[in-house]
């Protein structure tokens, strides 16, 4: 039988250490796994080659930034007829007038950093009502 649990199993897109190692402990903290990419390159293909229930994506990374590897999950969804899933973009470069940009590219909603453990939390717990 499944569990009614939701969202639990997060790809967490982020180049910097010490935000894969914070997000992380969070996570783990409320009953979270997640898997780590360090660029969008990378996951763009955890993304094909894993199941989540929810992607935490920084938005300047090198190599492929969130918004192109959102672009990217996006296009592979719809040429797949795959369900969406959600993307949270968590980023240190939200400015008036990114939001709109982030919904343009397919982001669900973002999260400012710095942020607090509980922060993070309830955006996941918002995303999955």
């Amino acid at each position: 039988m499944k569990s009614k649990i939701k969202l639990k199993h997060v790809l967490l897109v982020e180049d910097n250490l010490l935000n894969q190692k914070f997000a992380l402990a969070v996570l783990k903290m409320n009953g979270y796994t997640a898997d780590v990419a360090e660029n969008g390159k990378i996951g763009l293909e955890k993304y094909k080659n894993n199941e989540y229930d929810l992607i935490l994506m920084d938005i300047q990374m090198p190599i492929m930034d969130g918004i192109e590897c959102t672009k990217e999950i996006r296009k592979i969804e719809s040429e797949n007829n795959w369900e969406r899933i959600q993307i949270i973009a968590v980023t240190a470069f939200a400015m008036p007038g990114d939001e709109q940009k982030f919904l343009e590219a397919g982001l669900d909603n973002y999260l400012a950093k710095p942020y607090k453990g509980p922060d993070l939390i309830s955006i996941i717990q918002d995303v999955n009502h």
